[in-house]
C-alpha cells in the first residue's frame, strides 16, 4: 500500500508489463488470515487494484474450517491508574547522572579533538558538542527512556530490576570478553563501565520485596488478578506488550511471583533485528539466540505463557491459545484482528487491558467490534447448520467386496478405513501422515450445488497411487470426501498395500503370512532331534562291505616334538573328508602329541587281522570297558610296521611278571618295550614307567659294615596312567602334577604285571577317543552338506563345521563370529529382496516383513522344518565312560535322545551356515542356503534385484542445479538423478518434483551400512573376538554418531553479499560459507522441522570440539556426548538413505557405499576402533558388568528449580544404594549415559583406592 516498497514494484514495473502482455507476467495468490490493514473505508479495494486480484473469502474446506475454529470471546480488564506509592532513586539518579556528565570527557568527542590540530575548530565536533549524540550519551539515554517506560507501566519495582539487571549484563559481557561488544573501542567500555558502575554502587543493599503492592503498577496487579483466574489444565497464553523492555520486565516478574509461578511456565519472545553492524545496546536485555525453541516450548506445553511484542501478531506459525491479553491498546485494526486469531482455541478469551478514564468512545468502539464479530460467528453458526441439513442427506450406498474373504468396504466408512491407512505409515515427530483432502465447486458450471473431492495421501505412499478423485459431484464436501477416499482405498487394494481383509497389510504377503502365528508362539526353548551320530552311516558301509580290496586305509602317525613315536593304519569302508591340520592331543601341561590323518600309500592290512590288532590295542585302556568276544569294531587300527599283523599280535599279547627281586643291573631294561605296568596290590590300576631307582632291601644301621653288605633291590619308578579320555582340551588347572609324574610313585617289580604292548601302542589307544571324535566331526559335517546343503555346493568343509558348533560343545570354532556375517548377510539380501521385489511397498511394510523373515523365531522354525537341529553340535567331548564303536549297535542307532535347544541357537546356526556360504562363494551361495531354509521367499540373483530398482527410478525428474555441489560434498556422481533428490527428500515435503520421500531407499541402506562394516570388521586381520564384531558394529552404525557426521561433513560454496549503508551507497563482497550434506535435503517449511535443526545445531555447536577430540584421539567412544547431540533422525537418515541410492545408481557396487562412508569418516574411526586402544564398551554395559550379581536401576527425573529448558536428571541404583546422580541432560538417553559412566567411574576410583 502507498509508498511501500512492494507496492513500488507492483506499479513500477508488474503494471506496465501487464498492460503490455499479460502471457509472461504471473497471477498473484495471496493468502491471508485478514486482508485488512487499517479501519480505513477503500483501503481493501486499493489493495485488490494494486494486485490485479480480488478477495475472497474460501469456499472448499469451509464446513470444516467453522468446526474447528472458535471465536474468542472479548474480556476487559479495567484498572485505576495510579503510580506506585514506593518510588526508588536509582531512575531520577540515572537521569541525573547523564546531564551531568561532561560531553567533553566522552571518548568520541577526545577521539574527535586528538584526530588533527585543527578539530576544536570542526563543524562535527561543534555539532556533537551540542546535540550530545555519541554512542555513550545515546546508550544512557536509551536506558533511562525506557527505565522510565517501565516506570509507568509496571511500577517502580520494574524499574529498579531493569536497570541493575542492564548494568550487571555490560559488566558481564565484559569481564567475558563478549563477541557482542566486540564493535565497542575500549575507550568507550572504559567510560560505560565507570559511569554504570559509579551508579551501581550508590545502590542500597536494600532488599526490594517485588511482591509488594506499593512498588507494582496498578495495571501489573490487575493482570495478576486475571492470570490467577483463568490457569486451567493444558492453558496456553500471549501478553502483547509495546516494547523489548516491558518484555523482559514483565516475564521476569511474572516467572518469580509466588502465586503465579506454580502454574506459569513463562517465556520470552520479541523481534529480531537483520543488521550484523549494529552496535549493542546497554538497554537490551533479551538475548534473541535464546528464544529459538520458545515456539516450540508452547507448542509442547514445555511453556505455557509467553511476553511478547507485535512480533507475534503475523507470519509465525503460533499454536492456538485459550488467552491472548492486550497489555495495551492495539495500534489498529489490523493487530486487533491478528492477535485475536491467535485465541482459537475452544472456549478462548481475548482480553483488553483499559484504564478507567480512558476515552468512552475507545471502550464503544471496542464493544461494536465484538458485537460485529458475535453477528457474523451467528451468521457462521446458521450457515452450518444447513450444512449440516444437506449432510444428513444419504447420497450414496456405494460398498467395495473382496469376493475371496467377504471383507466389505462401505461407502460411509471409507473415510475413518483411509485415515486408518495412513496412521499404519512410518511417521516422526516431524512428520504429518494425515490425508489431505481439497474440494472444487463446480456450482456454477453446473448450475446446481456440485462437488467434486481429491484426495493426496502422504509422500510415502508410492505415487502411483498417492491420489484420487471423486467419481461424481455431491451436494455436500462431506459425501464429495467419502467418495475420494473410497475410491483411494480401492486403489491401495489394488497395489497390494490392503489385505484381503480390507485392512493395511504389515508385510504378511501370502508367501510368508501362513507360518507367521505358528510362528510366533514358539517358546524361547524347543524340543529337538538327538544330535546324528557320523559312524550310523559307516555301520552300514560296514556290512556291505565284503572283501578288503574295497577298504580306504588311512594313516596316523602319533608325534611328539615333530618325532613320530608311533604310525598306525586305520581301516574304513568309506572315505574320510580331508583332514589338513594335524590334531593337537594334550597329554599333560608339558606333553602335547599331535595325530595326522591321511590317505595311506601302503598296502592295508587284512580286515580280520586288523580287528584281532584293534582289540588288543584298545584292551590296553579299555579293558573293562569292551566285550572280549566282539570285533566288529566300527574303525580298524593296525600297526604300520606289519601288514600281515601276526607277528605283531604274537609279540605284543598278553602280560608278563618279573619274579625276582635280585638286584639287576637296570641297563638291559630299555623304557620303551615296556608297557603299561599294572600295581597288582591295587587290583591293576595302570601306570607309566619313568625310570628305576635302587635302594636297600633293609633299613640302614649304625654299622657301616652291616651296611656294605645290605643287599641292593630295584624299584619301578612310576606314574599313574590317566584315568581321563579327552586329550582334546588341555588338563583342567590342578591336575598337571598328576599327569606329568610330579607325584613320586615307587613299586616292586614282583607286586606287577607288565603289558608287552609298548608303551607307545598304549599312548595311541588312548588317544583314539579324541581321534575317533574328530573324525566325527568331521563325517557329520559332509553328511550335512551331502544332504541338506547338497544344493549350496559347499566344499570348505571347516567352515560348515564352524557353523554348526555351539559355544557349549568346547570345540576349536563355533558359530558366533560366522553368526555375526551371517546376520548380516541375512538382512541385506532380506531387504534387497523386499524392495525390490515390492515396489509399492512404503517402509513401515518392508521393515515389518523383514522384522518377520529375520527373527530368531521364524529362522528357528525354518532349521527345524529342514531338519538342521540333528546335525548341531551341543554336547561336548570328555570320553566320559567311552566305550569303542561296534558296528552292530550303530546300525540300529541314528542319533542320540530328544534335547532342548533355544530357539536362539537354532536361529544363530542358520545365519551361521548363510555366512559360511556367504564366505565361499559370495551371495550367490548365500541365496542357495537361503532357498533351503526360507523357501516361502521369492529369491533370486543380486544382479537381478538390482536391475529391478534402477529401472524402477527411469522417471525424468528435473534436477536441482545446486545438487552438482552434493555429488562433490559426498564424492559420487550419480547417472540416475532421480535417486539423489528422492534421498533428500524428508517426508514433510510437500512440493513438486518429487516420486517419494527418502524412507525405502532408507531401508535398504541401512543394511548397505551393516553389510560394509560388518564385513570389513569381520575380515581384520588378527581376527576380532565376536563381542568386539558386535561393540564396534554398535558404536559405527550409532544414529547419532552418523548424525555428527553428517552435520560436520562440509563443502565451501562462493556467496555474494549485498550490503546498504546510507541511502544510496550499496556494496558487494564474496565469502566462502560450508553447505552441509543435510542443508540440500527438502523439507517442509513447517517451524517444527527446522526448530528440530536449530536445535540441535546449536548441541552440535557447542560439543563438536569435544566429539572430535574424541574421535580423533580418545581412549574411549563418546557414548554421552554423542546422546547429548540428541540429534533428529533424520540426520542419520539422510546418510542412510543416500547410501541407499548410491547402492542402486552403481548397480549394487558396495565398494561404492564404502568410498561414501570412507569420505564421510565412518571408515577412518572402524579403522581406529579395529585396529585396538579404544574402549568399545557403553558405559550402561560396563556399569552392568562391575555391578557383577547386583541390579542396576536408572531412575529418570526432570531438573530441579522448575527447569526452564525441559532438562533431565538419574540417579542410578545398584541394589538398594544410589551411587551416581546427574542433571541437566537434553534427553534420558544422555543422562541414563553420563550417571553409568560417573557410576564407573566411582567404581573404578574406589578399586584403585582399595588396592
Amino acid at each position: 500500500m502507498s509508498n511501500h516498497p512492494a507496492s513500488r514494484i507492483l506499479k513500477d514495473f508488474f503494471h506496465p508489463e501487464l498492460e503490455i502482455s499479460k502471457e509472461h507476467v504471473p497471477a498473484i495468490l495471496g493468502l491471508t488470515a485478514s486482508p485488512v490493514i487499517n479501519s480505513k473505508a477503500g483501503k481493501l479495494e486499493e489493495l485488490e487494484k494494486n494486485l490485479q486480484a480480488i478477495s475472497r473469502t474460501p469456499k472448499t474446506h469451509r464446513e470444516e474450517l467453522l468446526r474447528l475454529t472458535h471465536r474468542p470471546m472479548l474480556v476487559t480488564l479495567t484498572y485505576h491508574p495510579m503510580p506506585p506509592a514506593r518510588q526508588f532513586p536509582l531512575l531520577p539518579n540515572l537521569g541525573q547522572l547523564r546531564m551531568s556528565l561532561d560531553i567533553e570527557q566522552d571518548p568520541y568527542v577526545k577521539a574527535l579533538m586528538q584526530s588533527s590540530p585543527t578539530a576544536s575548530d570542526s563543524p562535527e565536533l561543534r555539532r556533537v558538542k551540542l546535540n550530545r549524540k555519541t554512542y555513550c550519551q545515546e546508550q544512557l539515554k536509551s536506558l533511562h527512556s525506557r527505565g522510565q517506560t517501565v516506570d509507568k507501566e509496571l511500577g517502580s519495582w520494574g524499574t529498579y530490576w531493569y536497570i541493575i539487571a542492564c548494568i550487571q549484563k555490560l559488566q558481564l559481557g565484559f569481564r567475558n570478553r563478549s563477541a557482542s561488544l566486540e564493535l565497542l573501542d575500549d575507550d568507550e567500555k572504559v567510560y560505560l563501565e565507570r559511569c554504570l558502575g559509579n551508579l551501581l554502587s550508590c545502590v542500597s543493599e536494600e532488599t526490594v520485596p517485588w511482591f509488594d503492592k506499593e512498588c507494582i503498577s496498578a495495571k501489573v496487579l490487575r493482570l495478576i488478578e486475571f492470570l490467577l483466574t483463568e490457569h486451567t489444565p493444558g492453558f496456553s497464553g500471549l501478553i502483547f506488550v509495546k516494547t523489548r523492555a516491558e518484555v523482559a520486565v514483565l516475564s521476569e516478574l511474572l516467572s518469580t511471583h509466588l502465586s503465579l509461578k506454580e502454574h506459569y511456565k513463562v517465556s520470552t519472545f520479541i523481534g529480531e533485528s537483520n543488521s550484523v553492524k549494529r552496535r549493542t545496546n546497554v538497554a537490551e536485555l533479551i538475548d534473541v539466540r535464546y528464544q529459538v525453541s520458545t515456539l516450540d516450548d508452547l507448542r509442547l506445553g514445555r511453556k505455557n505463557l509467553v511476553v511478547t511484542t507485535s512480533a507475534l501478531e503475523e507470519g509465525i506459525d503460533v499454536s492456538a491459545c485459550n488467552v491472548v491479553i492486550c497489555f495495551d491498546h492495539p495500534p489498529n485494526l489490523k493487530s486487533l484482528i491478528q492477535r485475536r486469531g491467535r485465541a482459537r482455541r475452544s472456549e478462548s478469551k481475548f482480553a483488553l487491558m483499559l484504564a478507567d478514564h480512558d476515552d468512552p468512545s475507545t471502550i464503544s468502539t471496542w464493544h461494536e467490534l465484538e458485537v460485529a464479530m458475535r453477528k457474523q460467528y451467528e451468521n457462521d453458526m446458521r450457515e452450518l447448520r444447513d450444512l449440516e441439513t444437506l449432510e444428513a442427506i444419504d447420497e450414496g450406498d456405494r460398498e467395495f467386496v473382496v469376493e475371496k474373504t467377504g471383507a466389505k468396504l462401505l461407502f460411509s466408512d471409507a473415510v475413518s478405513h483411509l485415515y486408518h491407512f495412513c496412521a499404519t505409515l512410518p511417521t516422526g515427530r516431524l512428520s504429518n501422515v494425515a490425508p489431505v483432502f481439497t474440494y472444487q465447486d463446480n456450482s456454477q458450471v453446473l448450475g446446481q450445488r456440485a462437488i467434486t473431492a481429491k484426495v493426496v495421501l502422504p509422500i510415502s505412499v508410492d505415487v502411483s497411487v498417492r491420489q484420487a478423485s471423486s467419481q461424481s459431484a455431491w451436494i455436500t464436501e462431506k459425501n464429495a470426501k467419502r467418495d475420494a477416499a473410497f475410491e483411494a482405498y480401492k486403489q491401495l487394494y489394488y497395489a497390494g498395500l490392503i489385505s484381503d481383509n480390507l485392512l493395511p497389510i504389515q508385510g504378511d504377503d501370502e508367501a510368508i503370512a501362513n507360518v507367521k502365528a505358528e510362528v510366533g508362539k514358539m517358546p524361547s526353548l524347543v524340543q529337538v532331534a538327538g544330535q546324528s551320530n557320523p559312524w550310523h552311516l559307516v555301520a552300514h558301509h560296514w556290512q556291505s562291505t565284503t572283501n578288503d580290496s574295497s577298504l580306504y586305509c588311512y594313516d596316523i602317525p602319533l608325534q611328539q616334538t615333530g618325532e613320530t613315536i608311533v604310525m598306525m593304519h586305520m581301516l574304513l569302508p568309506c572315505s574320510l573328508p580331508v583332514i589338513r591340520d594335524p590334531i593337537p592331543l594334550f597329554w599333560d601341561a608339558s606333553t602335547i602329541f599331535s595325530a595326522s590323518i591321511y590317505l595311506s600309500c601302503s598296502t592295508p592290512p587284512e580286515m580280520h587281522h586288523a580287528a584281532q590288532s584293534t582289540g588288543l590295542l584298545l584292551s590296553s585302556v579299555f579293558r573293562s570297558r569292551m566285550d572280549a568276544a566282539r570285533f566288529d569294531f566300527v574303525a580298524l587300527f593296525a600297526p604300520a610296521e606289519d601288514h600281515q599283523n601276526t607277528d605283531w599280535m604274537e609279540r605284543f599279547s598278553g602280560t608278563f611278571k618279573r619274579e625276582s627281586s635280585r638286584p639287576t643291573d637296570g641297563s638291559n631294561l630299555s623304557l620303551s618295550s615296556w608297557g603299561i605296568i599294572r600295581d597288582l596290590t591295587r587290583n591293576g590300576v595302570p601306570h607309566i614307567l619313568k625310570g628305576f631307582e635302587e635302594q636297600s632291601s633293609e633299613l640302614n644301621t649304625s654299622d657301616p659294615q652291616d651296611n656294605e653288605n645290605d643287599e641292593k633291590i630295584i624299584l619301578l619308578h612310576v606314574a599313574r596312567f590317566p584315568k581321563r579320555t579327552d586329550f582334546l582340551h588341555p588338563a583342567a588347572p590342578g591336575k598337571e602334577s598328576l599327569l606329568d609324574g610330579a607325584n613320586k610313585i615307587l613299586l616292586r617289580p614282583e607286586d606287577c604285571e607288565i603289558d608287552r604292548l609298548p608303551l607307545p601302542y598304549a599312548y595311541f589307544a588312548a588317544m583314539v577317543p579324541s581321534i575317533l571324535h574328530r573324525i566325527g566331526v568331521r563325517l557329520l559335517a559332509r553328511s550335512l552338506c551331502d544332504t541338506l546343503l547338497a544344493p549350496v555346493e559347499l566344499s570348505q568343509l571347516d567352515l560348515v563345521i564352524t557353523a554348526t558348533t555351539t559355544t557349549a560343545s568346547r570345540e576349536p570354532s563355533n558359530y558366533q563370529r560366522q553368526e555375526y556375517l551371517g546376520d548380516s548377510v541375512l538382512k541385506f539380501l532380506t531387504s534387497l529382496t523386499l524392495v525390490s521385489e515390492r515396489l509399492h511397498w512404503h517402509e513401515g511394510i518392508l521393515s515389518s516383513a523383514k522384522d518377520h523373515i529375520v527373527s530368531n523365531a521364524s529362522l528357528a522354525k525354518a532349521a527345524l522344518e529342514v531338519g538342521l537341529d540333528t546335525f548341531i553340535q551341543t554336547k561336548a567331548f570328555t570320553g566320559y565312560k567311552w566305550r569303542p564303536l561296534y558296528v552292530s549297535d550303530l546300525v540300529n542307532t541314528t542319533a542320540d535322545e530328544p534335547r532342548e535347544m533355544s530357539t536362539k541357537t537354532l536361529a544363530d546356526v542358520v545365519e551361521a551356515l548363510i555366512g559360511a556360504a556367504f564366505l565361499e562363494g559370495g551371495f550367490d551361495k548365500a541365496i542357495a542356503a537361503l532357498k533351503i531354509f526360507l523357501p516361502r521367499v521369492f529369491w533370486s540373483g543380486v544382479s537381478d534385484r538390482n536391475d529391478i530398482l534402477l529401472s524402477s527410478y527411469n522417471i525424468p525428474i528435473a534436477y536441482p542445479p545446486h545438487f552438482t555441489q552434493l555429488e562433490q560434498l559426498i564424492g559420487y556422481t550419480f547417472s540416475n538423478k532421480t535417486l539423489p533428490l528422492e534421498a533428500l527428500t524428508h517426508p514433510s515435503y510437500t512440493g513438486t518434483n518429487v516420486t517419494s520421500s527418502y524412507e525405502r531407499l532408507e531401508f535398504l541402506g541401512d543394511v548397505c551400512l551393516d553389510i560394509v562394516i560388518s564385513s570389513t570388521s569381520f575380515a581384520h586381520n588378527p581376527p576380532i573376538p565376536t563381542h568386539g564384531l558386535h561393540l564396534i558394529r554398535t558404536a559405527v552404525v550409532n544414529a547419532n554418531f552418523l548424525a555428527f557426521l553428517c552435520l560436520t561433513l562440509s563443502i565451501p560454496i562462493l556467496r555474494t553479499s549485498i550490503t546498504t549503508e546510507g541511502k544510496n551507497k550499496v556494496s558487494s563482497h564474496e565469502t566462502t560459507i560450508p553447505r552441509h550434506i543435510w542443508q540440500f535435503m527438502r523439507q517442509s517449511p513447517a517451524a517444527a522441522v527446522r526448530l528440530a535443526q536449530q536445535d540441535c545445531l546449536n548441541r552440535y555447536e557447542a560439543l563438536k570440539a569435544p566429539i572430535l577430540e574424541s574421535l580423533r584421539q580418545g581412549t574411549h567412544i563418546p557414548w554421552s556426548l554423542l546422546a547429548r547431540l540428541d540429534a533428529p533422525k533424520l540426520f542419520s537418515d539422510i546418510i542412510e538413505s543416500l547410501l541407499g541410492a548410491i547402492y542402486i545408481d552403481s548397480h549394487g557396487s558396495l565398494a561404492a557405499c564404502e568410498g561414501f562412508l570412507d569420505t564421510l569418516g565412518v571408515m577412518g574411526y572402524l579403522r581406529r576402533l579395529m585396529q585396538g586402544g579404544v574402549a568399545l564398551y557403553h558405559p550402561k554395559e560396563e556399569l552392568g558388568q562391575l555391578a557383577d550379581t547386583e541390579s542396576v536401576r536408572y531412575e529418570i527425573f526432570k531438573g530441579d528449580g522448575g527447569d526452564e529448558q525441559g532438562r533431565f536428571g538419574c540417579a542410578v541404583w545398584i541394589g538398594k544404594r544410589e551411587v551416581a546422580r546427574v542433571e541437566d541432560g537434553f534427553c534420558v538417553l544422555e543422562v541414563e549415559t553420563r550417571a553409568a559412566e560417573e557410576a564407573v567411574r566411582m567404581f573404578k576410583t574406589k578399586k584403585l583406592g582399595q588396592v
